[in-house]
């Protein structure tokens, strides 16, 4: 059985088209769904274990994320959200 030119050029668009769909994604830049704005909080450290442990539970419930302990200007806690 033979194939007419016509078939061919057919099953050819059908490849060239099918390829172009599936390697197109993998060049495409998305936007990105990250936040766009960074809060930062600083909060003075309290005196002993205890209450810098309720501290630390407290904003962390909150979804504030411990960054550093600053310690130049005073005790401070510095979170990030």
């Amino acid at each position: 059985m033979q194939i007419d030119r016509f078939t061919k050029a057919c099953l050819l668009a059908i490849v060239i088209l099918l390829s172009i769909l599936f390697v197109k994604p993998m060049f495409e830049v998305r936007d990105s769904h990250a936040a766009k704005t960074i809060k930062y909080l600083v909060i003075p450290i309290p005196g002993g274990t205890e209450p810098m442990q309720q501290t630390l539970d407290k904003y962390g419930a909150d979804g504030w994320e411990l960054v550093a302990l600053e310690e130049a200007m005073g005790n401070h806690f510095i979170f990030r959200k």
